[in-house]
């Protein structure tokens, strides 16, 4: 049996880091969107172990791989499985791709063989495997806070909206502009009135989101701010996701979001969560 799984990219709608660490992480408030943009992730039950990327190599690390030791050790069991990841979220993107991939893998190995494991048990395979794991294991609208694995679901972006999505092709280090930040300048605290609104029921003003890594992001890697100035010239509110470099701005007509002067964008809706 084959089980093939999307595994939806994210933006940040809002991204506030709060502070510093004394281990040097951060913390952070973010309102996090899973977008109809994927990548396919192919498991299969097999008597040896494949893994196969389709489309741009990944480097370092793929979490997928990681997130299989894990599983391995909470069950205390070897599981062999045949996998087949088709890329398409860029990498380097802000978008979670490689987050999304491995919470889906997840997802489809426990189905497959049949595991028993609670959902406060999963969450903490899952943030073992890195931090956004845990909100892609349900996805939709949700509120991230401290490292950004601490998820609360919440009620959704209105279907009709979509997002407009700019990426560069310039990848860019997490871990380079986490440390660029060292926790000094005040946050713009975007997430609460983002998270109210919705709570209350009420559509987010776009042009409350934002994300306090831009700046640094943009400092760290000039060309970002030269790739996008185009679409900014067009895309009212143009706003990073995560780390950078890719960049969105929300439409709640995805009409609005098609016009003007044809642009290399991507325009994509909203995910409601499925966990």
């Amino acid at each position: 049996m084959t089980l093939v799984l999307p595994a939806y990219a994210k933006l940040n709608l809002t991204l506030d880091v709060i502070g510093r660490r004394a281990d040097g992480y951060h913390d952070i408030e973010s309102v996090m969107q899973t977008i109809s943009l994927h990548d396919l992730v192919s498991v299969e039950r097999s008597d040896c172990k494949v893994f196969d990327v389709v489309g741009p190599s990944i480097p370092g690390e793929n979490l997928v791989l990681k997130a299989a030791r894990e599983l391995e050790a909470h069950v205390g069991q070897s599981l062999t499985f045949q996998i087949r990841l088709h890329k398409r979220i860029p990498v380097g993107a802000g978008l979670g791709g490689g987050s999304s991939d491995a919470a889906a893998f997840l997802r489809a190995a426990i189905a497959l063989y049949g595991i028993k494991i609670s959902a406060s048990e999963l969450q903490e395979v899952a943030q073992r495997v890195g931090q956004d794991v845990p909100f892609f294991l349900r996805g939709g609208t949700a509120l991230a806070t401290g490292l950004g694995s601490t998820v609360e679901p919440l009620p959704p972006i209105p279907a009709a909206w979509s997002f407009a999505l700019v990426c560069p092709s310039i990848e860019v280090s997490t871990r380079e502009v986490y440390a660029a930040v060292d926790g000094s300048a005040p946050s713009a605290r975007r997430t609460a009135a983002v998270a109210a609104a919705l709570k209350a029921g009420r559509a987010p003003d776009p042009g409350a989101f934002g994300n306090d890594l831009e700046a640094t992001a943009v400092s760290k890697y000039p060309r970002l701010a030269e790739a996008v100035a185009p679409a900014r010239a067009r895309l009212r509110q143009l706003t990073m996701s995560g780390s950078g470099g890719a960049f969105f701005a929300a439409f709640p007509d995805a009409r609005e979001a098609m016009a003007g002067e044809p642009l290399e964008i991507g325009v994509y809706r909203p995910v409601p969560a499925w966990g």
